[in-house]
């Protein structure tokens, strides 16, 4: 059985990845040492809230600015809206 083709996590992005893998290189190093060490470290860990605020910061680094829906942005956490961990405004 063969899987069908994984794209990069990134906001927009549609390069294949490796099994296992979350981002293509462009973008995991496009993270900070210490984001991607936590990222690492949290999803070893299993520790699944942690992960989550680290996985939204890192999609929130990868598109500062996203998608605007037609729905309006209902709470904002100081100038940055509120999203979700898929990446949806909350």
């Amino acid at each position: 059985m063969t899987r069908a083709p994984v794209c990069c996590a990134a906001p927009r992005c549609r390069v294949h990845v490796a099994k296992g893998q979350w981002f293509c290189p462009d973008h995991w190093f496009s993270l900070s040492d210490r984001l991607r060490a936590a990222l690492g470290a949290t999803w070893r860990a299993r520790h699944v809230a942690a992960f989550q605020e680290l996985w939204t910061e890192a999609l929130t680094v990868l598109d500062p600015m996203p998608r605007r829906s037609t729905a309006p942005t209902i709470a904002f956490e100081g100038e940055q809206p509120v999203v979700y961990a898929s990446g949806r405004l909350l």
